[in-house]
């Protein structure tokens, strides 16, 4: 691509995010949401209900031409009396202003009847009201994330500079010694701050070379080391290919999980996921779908396939966690509640991010001791802003993550069950996270006789330097 063919692409992009932003520009001039009826709305409940009930009473004239003021007095003080039917009691102000106002009106129970359905009905149009507020603000949020995350790919994509001329003919001569041409080759900076290497490249008709062998090339000339970028090809033939290389990083991480079914149920509430994100991080999420069963399946299905989609995009954790909640406030009629727990470990500096909203505790094993990361919050999709709590921590050589679905500390004593789990996870003395998992799951389901009253998932992972 050449320079003017860049810019032009780059600008384009730049405008698709600009164009995203106005429009959620569009839906966030809201009027601010509506708790109680107001004035006005009083007011047309009682002018609606007045020419119903009164059109065609024989005292109409009485009431409200010689007594009008009286009446009115008397109307409003039963439509306020009205209103705190919604309240636990009914003040005794209230009793008092109904029987004053029956004493006054020949149809004083068709009246109050009306008021109230008027009343009703004008609660549950603000009531619906104030869910299309939401969703708009919630479609508006999902706008602004797509707009930030094209602005993102554009000023990461089209960045990418050509390599001095020096370190170029180092490259081609490396790489010719291993029988492929280098047609073109750029260098990037990530959002990371690691470097990045790509190259456009074929070998000679006939021959073929793992794309490993570059990145040995690479590494070699650049005095650092390089692997191919997760989804790069992986082998190089004669067909002139773009290839991705990145900085490898410092540490990896393996993970392990055991689940444990609801008895009586075919299938797990909770499903969990283990990803390769964008800069060198490993993302591992579970989710928590409401009670068990297949429905609870289905949710929290779908709130694990939308994190991998959003991520596999390269949204960062929360963002891609602020789109779901989106999603499911959008559809919060169908009661769509589910928890979501994830932990973004960057294997370049061992740093460690959890993000939970209304997940269970974490727990991080050290060496001699055990850590908890906590949770007050909401399920996902109860709140148009989501209820997220963010701790973020460091890892060493050694560590070992256990992140867990609340089954298994409501299968433990409720005032001793974080004590117990801290000290099970310290006496096992193992480091692969898959049998930790299992061992620990074991050691719970001792306490439900084996007949688990709740879905359980265990999802260990251990980090460790190259």
């Amino acid at each position: 691509m050449g320079e003017w063919e860049n810019v032009s692409e780059k600008g384009r992009a730049l405008r698709c995010a600009e164009s995203f932003q106005r429009l959620a520009d569009v839906f966030l001039q809201l009027p601010d949401r509506q708790e109680e009826l107001s004035r006005e709305d009083m007011e047309e409940i009682y002018d609606s209900v007045k020419e119903r009930v009164c059109r065609t009473c024989g005292k109409r004239a009485d009431c409200w031409g010689r007594d009008i003021q009286k009446t009115t007095r008397l109307t409003y003080e039963l439509l306020e009396a009205v209103a705190e039917e919604d309240q636990p009691q009914i003040s005794g102000d209230g009793r008092q202003a109904r029987e004053r106002f029956y004493r006054h009106c020949i149809k004083g129970n068709t009246f109050s009847e009306e008021l109230r359905n008027g009343f009703c009905r004008a609660r549950i149009n603000l009531m619906w009201n104030n869910r299309m507020l939401e969703n708009r603000a919630a479609v508006a949020e999902q706008l602004q994330e797509t707009a930030q995350i094209i602005q993102e790919i554009a000023c990461t994509v089209f960045e990418a500079a050509q390599v001095d001329t020096a370190l170029e003919r180092k490259v081609k001569s490396q790489l010719r010694l291993r029988r492929v041409q280098v047609k073109e080759l750029r260098v990037a900076e990530n959002a990371g701050g690691h470097p990045e290497m790509i190259l456009t490249a074929r070998t000679p008709r006939g021959h073929c070379i793992p794309t490993k062998n570059v990145a040995e090339a690479l590494s070699k000339v650049c005095g650092q080391t390089f692997v191919p970028e997760r989804d790069s090809r992986v082998t190089l033939g004669s067909e002139k290919t773009i290839l991705h290389f990145v900085e490898d990083t410092r540490y990896y991480m393996l993970t392990g999980t055991a689940r444990a079914v609801c008895a009586g149920q075919a299938a797990s509430g909770d499903n969990f996921s283990v990803l390769t994100g964008s800069y060198g991080q490993v993302i591992l999420g579970i989710s928590d779908g409401m009670g068990s069963g297949a429905e609870a399946s289905r949710e929290s299905q779908t709130v694990i396939e939308l994190l991998e989609q959003f991520l596999g995009a390269g949204f960062s954790a929360e963002t891609a966690v602020r789109m779901i909640n989106s999603a499911m406030v959008l559809q919060r009629g169908m009661q769509r509640f589910s928890t979501l727990d994830i932990c973004g470990v960057n294997l370049y500096t061992g740093q460690c991010e959890f993000l939970k909203i209304g997940a269970a505790t974490t727990f991080i094993r050290r060496a001699g001791w055990v850590e908890t990361i906590t949770s007050t919050s909401l399920p996902i999709g109860v709140f148009r802003e989501v209820d997220l709590e963010r701790s973020r921590k460091r890892l060493e050589h050694g560590d070992m993550i256990v992140m867990m679905s609340d089954g298994v500390l409501d299968a433990l004593p409720r005032e001793d069950a974080e004590e117990l789990l801290k000290y099970f996870i310290l006496q096992l003395d193992t480091d692969n996270p898959a049998e930790l998992a299992q061992l620990l799951m074991d050691r719970v389901l001792e306490f439900t006789n084996d007949i688990p009253e709740d879905d359980m998932t265990i999802l260990a992972g251990g980090f460790w330097k190259k």
